[in-house]
């Protein structure tokens, strides 16, 4: 009974997550008296395409940021996970520690290092703070603790190369926690807003859409709506199924 009761909650609160979106969807398909036109679409894409250059730059971010996140973050993870050196599990530590700090908590340093770099105004202000993501890190180290140290020991008989050994030997171990991290870097990135707000307030034309979407005219709101979560629940479905085996094999 507790666990019937258990399953209806919690198809009662996904109905709750998804009437919204089906809500927009409904709405972007109606235009003035019409109830089934893709005339919004045609309105956002076509006669005012100006959101439509936002909607690229959040492309453009997201892409870039989920990219040099994985670069930077691959070899860190087997850095704490696979390579002892003194002070490795304080350093680690730290990571944590950074990882639950909240945005507000890091704005200020974030702030002062971009401007002292003269990138405020640029779009790296928007991705170096979030590709440096702790988060990544402590991602990848707990699925590499999974890996055998024997393996590795192995390898290095046969290369000496830290690179094969990455390559070869832990990337295609870690294929789940790759798409984990796509999946959540992208979502974060896209939908980015305090950053853009604080770091290029006085460039608005490198703004993605997430802070642009109250300027897109009125009669095509629902439809840049819907473009605007379409990349997100399109990425979310391709990677559900890795998703979930990810979250079976992840270390806690």
């Amino acid at each position: 009974m507790k666990k019937k009761a258990g399953m209806l909650l919690l198809v009662l609160i996904s109905i709750l997550f998804f009437v919204p979106v089906v809500f927009t969807l409904i709405k972007a398909l109606q235009f003035g008296n019409k109830i089934v036109t893709f005339r919004q679409f045609f309105e956002f894409l076509v006669t005012d395409y100006t959101a439509l250059k936002y909607f690229w730059n959040s492309v453009f971010y997201a892409s870039f940021i989920t990219i040099g996140t994985l670069l930077l973050s691959f070899p860190l993870g087997f850095l704490f996970a696979k390579v002892k050196f003194k002070g490795r599990d304080f350093l680690f530590f730290l990571y944590i520690v950074v990882m639950l700090l909240p945005f507000q908590a890091t704005l200020l340093p974030n702030y002062i290092s971009l401007k002292d770099l003269g990138l405020l105004n640029t779009p790296w202000a928007l991705c170096l703070p979030l590709m440096f993501s702790p988060m990544s890190v402590f991602l990848f180290r707990q699925f590499m603790s999974n890996i055998e140290d024997s393996v590795l020991e192995y390898t290095t008989l046969e290369t000496s190369s830290v690179f094969k050994i990455l390559w070869y030997v832990v990337l295609p171990q870690t294929k789940e926690a790759i798409v984990v991290l796509l999946i959540l870097t992208f979502c974060d990135s896209w939908n980015m807003v305090e950053q853009v707000m604080i770091f290029t307030a006085d460039k608005e034309k490198i703004w993605p859409l997430s802070v642009m979407l109250q300027k897109i005219p009125k009669d095509a709101v629902f439809a840049g709506s819907t473009i605007y979560m379409f990349p997100v629940v399109l990425i979310f479905f391709a990677g559900n199924k890795i998703l979930s085996r990810a979250m079976e094999k992840f270390k806690w």
